[in-house]
């Protein structure tokens, strides 16, 4: 991670980081310092405009930190006819040498985050220098804490020997928590830098921004994560984002309005074109080539009068005339290149959830608000919808499935089995076709059990090369 660490040089708003770490040791002729930049409200401005842009990466918020939660889980199959991308996740062989390569863009957007933290001195007092500052530190929180969800347990599943992840807060001459600090630390420091965010953001920054509604709502989710349930509440009330209508709801899916979506990253789709939809299909010549397809039996559970099975799937043939219920969710808006569309990082839909999973989780459960939480996404999901008034366990497994019905593709199933301690139970009866037919997931990739180590990712071993302290996570030959 020398690459990380080291002091970063920064172009306008838009910094880039390359992959070469000899490249970062050398300034460009075009690049500037940050003790001649940073001097103006544009200049922060252009700066947290490229804090946006770094989660972007092709391994975060671009594609894969979207799309390899459902790959590793039970809500997708491998389409045989595909190219067979990210196979090596789907079937859990990440080692050190080969897995998940996260780190990266996330430490590139602290960084950016931190250079405006580090400079924000030069701005006079105001509700402008707050905001810079406010949207830098809850970027930096949101980019540990996705962090946190790939490499380490979860809270709730925790123990006192639980490693987080090194928290860096400056740009100069940066501290490095190596060893791993405590799993506790490091989700106090996502903790306490979102609630400080919270008290200098501006009220609206617009959906493609962070703002104090969306600080509430991430903190909803991470209040989650750390077994708060109160905090999740109370967190979640303080949103004002209604869940989005029937009516408008696909509309979400192609960019045609933002209902219901609290924070989301826009994308220039000239400049930008960045097609997160790309790891689930393309569509040639009228046909559809998948790389994955919902799972048949995951499919199955969403109704005949829910608005999302339309909205995610679509029936669609390959060259070879074979049909699935291919992925729709991520294709994007007509007139695009395939799979171009703004990543949603948080909606109102998932605050509900979150709240009503933390009434039931409380002590004692409170089964009437819970209820209320719930049915308030079933409402705008499901024509003619008539409450279920479920109670007990069977009010917690309808949160859980609904959860999973309405947050599919976006990056969540894979990080929710791992905090209920949940293993992964894939059919080994039904293929990749409409009907289920096709070629089943072999039995040794069908479950992943609950206490696996591969629910946390390898550390890449050329971070452990680079810092020997730095501890691998338990299971992959340390």
């Amino acid at each position: 991670m020398r690459k990380i660490f080291l002091k970063v040089i920064v172009f306008i708003g838009l910094v880039s980081l390359n992959s070469c770490t000899d490249e970062l040791d050398q300034q460009p002729n075009n690049a500037f310092s940050p003790e001649t930049y940073y001097q103006s409200i544009t200049d922060f401005e252009n700066a947290t405009r490229g804090v946006y842009s770094g989660f972007y990466g092709g391994s975060y918020y671009g594609t894969s930190f979207l799309t390899l939660p459902d790959i590793m889980s039970d809500n997708v199959i491998l389409a045989q006819q595909g190219r067979r991308s990210n196979q090596f996740y789907n079937e859990w062989r990440y080692e050190p040498n080969s897995g998940w390569d996260m780190m990266f863009s996330p430490y590139v957007v602290t960084n950016r985050a931190n250079l405006i933290i580090d400079n924000i001195g030069n701005l006079s007092d105001g509700s402008e220098k707050n905001n810079f500052l406010g949207e830098a530190r809850a970027a930096r929180a949101l980019a540990m804490f996705d962090m946190l969800r790939v490499y380490c347990d979860t809270p709730t599943q925790a123990d006192a020997n639980s490693l987080g992840m090194p928290v860096i807060t400056s740009s100069d001459n940066p501290s490095i928590q190596i060893p791993r600090p405590p799993l506790s630390e490091s989700y106090q420091f996502v903790i306490d830098e979102l609630e400080a965010a919270k008290a200098l953001i501006n009220e609206d920054n617009g959906v493609g921004r962070l703002n104090k509604n969306a600080i509430n709502a991430l903190l909803s989710r991470v209040y989650l994560y750390a077994g708060q349930y109160d905090k999740v509440i109370t967190s979640a009330n303080a949103v004002t984002t209604p869940v989005a209508s029937i009516a408008n709801f696909p509309g979400i899916w192609t960019d045609s309005n933002n209902d219901g979506v609290i924070f989301k990253l826009d994308q220039d789709r000239v400049l930008d074109g960045i097609a997160i939809g790309v790891d689930w299909s393309q569509s040639v010549g009228g046909t559809v080539r998948p790389e994955y397809v919902m799972a048949f039996d995951f499919f199955n559970m969403y109704q005949s009068n829910d608005v999302r099975k339309n909205a995610y799937t679509f029936v669609g043939a390959d060259s070879g005339g074979n049909i699935y219920n291919a992925i729709k969710k991520m294709l994007g808006e007509a007139g695009q290149n395939n799979g171009v569309v703004d990543a949603k990082v948080i909606r109102a839909a998932e605050v509900y959830l979150n709240k009503a999973e933390a009434y039931m989780m409380s002590n004692p459960p409170n089964e009437a608000a819970a209820l209320q939480a719930l049915d308030m996404v079933r409402s705008n999901r499901y024509s003619g919808f008539v409450s279920g008034n479920e109670t007990g366990a069977a009010l917690l497994d309808a949160i859980k499935l609904e959860r999973r019905l309405e947050l599919f593709a976006e990056g969540h199933r894979f990080f929710d089995l791992k905090r209920w301690g949940m293993a992964i139970e894939r059919s080994t009866v039904y293929g990749e076709y409409f009907d289920g037919s096709g070629t089943p997931v072999p039995a040794e990739f069908a479950t992943l059990p609950a206490s696996s180590h591969k629910f946390n990712l390898p550390i890449p071993q050329r971070e452990i090369n680079i810092y020997p302290d730095f501890q691998q996570n338990p299971g992959y030959g340390n």
